[in-house]
Order: structure tokens, then sequence, then C-alpha cells
């Protein structure tokens, strides 16, 4: 008889059939990865170019990278941003350009008829952005009302006070434009970041969905056959290996009546042999309402609303995170457990079910994030972004399955130690004095 309390026997796992794409290079160094997929009569686009985030702005304008970004957009010498934007609707599709820490990527789609026409609006807007002075302050407004905004979020305030202490004056420790910077910057600055920065060679474009190969490849050629150059980025330096800041520390709002918590630490970047046995350890930690986390934190002892814990994954190194937002006077019992559900998992095995049931999880989801065009899009951005092996995702169902409790435990013990651990915390200035040695 079937009874609802028990689940139903697990389906042996199939081989992954997920296909890889296709590479070639454009005589100008444009790195380009073709995998045709006709279950939808749609193209994405992604094109990422690897040196025009936030690290790589000059330290007297931070921020000029993300401006930069959103104005690809905002006009060329033959189109003007509500043009572009007309024209990316005609096409079934949209366009838009952001910048990260490290990248700059433009996100593109359109209906498959439209493939020629929307790869050399693409073309235009990267190749020829006129950076119009009017739209410039458009942005800078808007820049400046949404960083006012966010200094107002716990979150936000929470995260930049956490990059800072893991990474102290390193590049990667930039989350925001800089004021100052942002009210200064003008046309011939954001002319001047796409001339070093927007280059071909060393830059990748994406293209999945309903194309014939060779005919992608003639319309890149013709597209982007007039771009040129290798861009002149310092390499970054180095990050530290360890926080440079660890132990607690707050980050004053007066009269809150709920803390904003956020701690961890540095741990190996994607590449790294024990990176995936440590996404592991971190999932059974605090994914989803399974976690360990959620079940003792949120719901055995009430101490927070939400809890979570992650990797935040950077070219060069990751760092580990575990977040909640609690009343004021839960904060301390908060992190007593969340500290004290990392040492479990350091020093106690993790029971085979558990472990089965977040390598399925795992598995689950990445099943599901090949679904639409986009999804599987943006795994293979994924490999680009982080230097993955491009057969990466085909192997990674079998991948998680593989890891054993050993490896897994081994992982915790390496990388989620709390004693080095930072612990910044958003609240009521009171907590300071309540606030551990």
């Amino acid at each position: 008889m079937l009874s609802r309390a028990v689940p139903p026997p697990d389906v042996p796992m199939r081989p992954s059939q997920l296909p890889i794409p296709e590479a070639h290079i454009l005589p100008n160094g444009l790195q380009v990865l073709l995998l045709p997929d006709r279950r939808a009569p749609v193209v994405e686009f992604r094109l990422i170019v690897p040196h025009a985030g936030r690290a790589y702005d000059a330290p007297e304008w931070v921020g000029l990278s993300g401006a930069a970004a959103r104005l690809l957009i905002a006009g060329t010498p033959t189109r003007t941003s509500f043009e572009i934007a007309d024209e990316a609707d005609r096409y079934g599709g949209a366009i838009s350009v952001s910048a990260n820490t490290e990248t700059a990527i433009l996100d593109a789609n359109c209906l498959a008829p439209y493939l020629e026409p929307m790869t050399h609006l693409i073309a235009d807007v990267v190749l020829r952005p006129t950076f119009p002075p009017d739209e410039v302050e458009i942005d800078r407004a808007n820049t400046l009302q949404r960083l006012r905004l966010q200094r107002s979020q716990p979150g936000f305030l929470a995260e930049e006070r956490f990059r800072q202490a893991l990474f102290g004056d390193h590049p990667y420790s930039r989350l925001a434009p800089d004021e100052n910077a942002l009210q200064r910057w003008q046309t011939e600055q954001l002319q001047a970041f796409h001339a070093a920065r927007y280059r071909p060679r060393g830059a990748t474009m994406l293209i999945v969905g309903d194309f014939e190969q060779e005919v992608a490849l003639r319309v890149l050629g013709d597209a982007f056959g007039t771009w040129h150059g290798e861009d002149d980025a310092t390499p970054l330096p180095d990050p530290p290996l360890a926080a440079v800041e660890r132990g607690w520390h707050l980050v004053p709002r007066p009269n809150s009546v709920q803390s904003h918590l956020m701690l961890g630490g540095l741990c190996p970047a994607r590449t790294h042999p024990e990176s995936l046995p440590l996404l592991l350890a971190v999932s059974v930690l605090g994914s989803g309402a399974s976690s360990r986390l959620f079940l003792t934190v949120r719901e055995q002892y009430g101490y927070a609303y939400s809890v979570n814990a992650r990797v935040d994954y950077y070219l060069k190194i990751g760092a580990f995170v575990a977040e909640a937002q609690t009343a004021t006077e839960n904060t301390h019992d908060a992190i007593h457990q969340i500290r004290a559900e990392i040492e479990r998992l350091i020093h106690e095995p993790i029971p085979a079910d558990e472990l089965r049931a977040t390598q399925n999880y795992l598995i689950g989801r990445h099943m599901l994030s090949r679904v639409t065009l986009g999804s599987l899009t943006e795994l293979y951005k994924q490999t680009v972004l982080y230097g993955l092996p491009m057969d990466y995702w085909q192997r990674y169902p079998e991948l998680v399955d593989a890891l054993t409790p050993a490896e897994v435990q081994y992982a915790a013990a390496c990388y989620l130690n709390p004693e080095p651990f930072t612990t910044i915390v958003v609240g009521d200035p009171a907590l300071s004095e309540s606030a551990p040695a």
C-alpha cells in the first residue's frame, strides 16, 4: 500500500547526454563556442569580455566598468538607445550588458530567423558605442539613486563590509561604485575604458539555440571582422589566501530591530580538486529547506528568519559564507549555532542517507538547469568565467554522485574551520557591548 510518508525509491542515474559546444577562433582572436539546440526557435548569445569588470577599474575610477557596460546600449553612430531596444524587440528578443567583479557580459536573445540582424546589432553596440552625454547623465542619476537605496539595506552593507574584511585592498573587495568617481566620469573616460578593455583577443562569444553552425560563423565573421586588438589589462595580483580581517565586526545600524549577519572565510577556486566535495559539504550545511542550518537555526531554535550557506566564486579563489537575518536579541545565539553546525560537519561523519539526499538535490538542480536554452547557455558561460573544462557539466552528475562521506568531511575540515572566520553583523550598536572577545 502506498504511503505519503515513504518517499519513492531512487531511480538509477542514467548517463549524462549533455552536448558540448564546438569551439572556433576567428581571425581577430575572438573565441566562438557554438551549440545548436533546436528544441525551440530561439537563439541565445553571451559575450564574455574577461578584463572589463570592477577589479580592473583604476583606483580613482571604481565603478567606471559598470557604467561602460550599461551604456554600451545607450547609442551608436547609427542608433539611439530607443532604436537599439526597439530593434531587439522586433527580433523577438532583448540585449543588455553588465559588469561583475572580473568580467563584462553581454546577454542577448532573439527568434531564430533573426540570427543575422541580431548579430549585427550586437556588433554595433560592442564595437561602436558613443556614450552620449545625455545618456551618461541619466545613468549617473539612476546609479546614485540606486547606490543610496542600497546603502539603506542591511544585506548590501553586510556584503560590502564582508568583502573588505576578506580581501582588504585587493580589487576583489570592490562591490559598489565609488560615489566621488561616479560624480566625475564623462563620455571621455567611458570611451577610454572601452578602447582599452573591449577587445576580441581573449573574449568569448557563446551561441546556443536553433541555427546552422556554418551560417553563424559566417555572420560572426561579417559582423565582428573589423574588431581588432588585445586589451592592455595588467594582471590582477594574487588574492590573499586567508581573510585580511578576522573575528567579529559590527556595522552599526541605529534602532534596527533585526541583524543581518555574514560569517565565513576564503576557500579554493572552482577549478581546485577539492572544490566539488567542499560544495557538497556546504550544501549539506546550508542549501535548501532540508539543510542543517535551516532545520536547526531556523526551525528548531527559531533564531533566524532565513539562513543559508554558499560558496561565492571568483576566478582565482572562492569565499565560503553563511548568512542569516535574525532578531537583534537572537544575534549571538544564531552565530553560536551556525558555528556549532560547522563544527559538527567537520568532526562528525555525514550519515549516508543525508549525503545521498544532498547529492540528489545538487544533481536534480543541475538537470533542471538544462531545461531551457537560456539556462543551458548560463551553464556554459560558467565554464568560460571560471576556466572549467568544456566537458565539466557533462561529467558533473557522475562527479557529484561519486563523492564519499570521507572526501566531503575532509574538504570541510580543510576549509571550513570556524576559528579564523570573519563575522560581520549589521545591526543595533548595542550589540557591540555583548560581542564575543
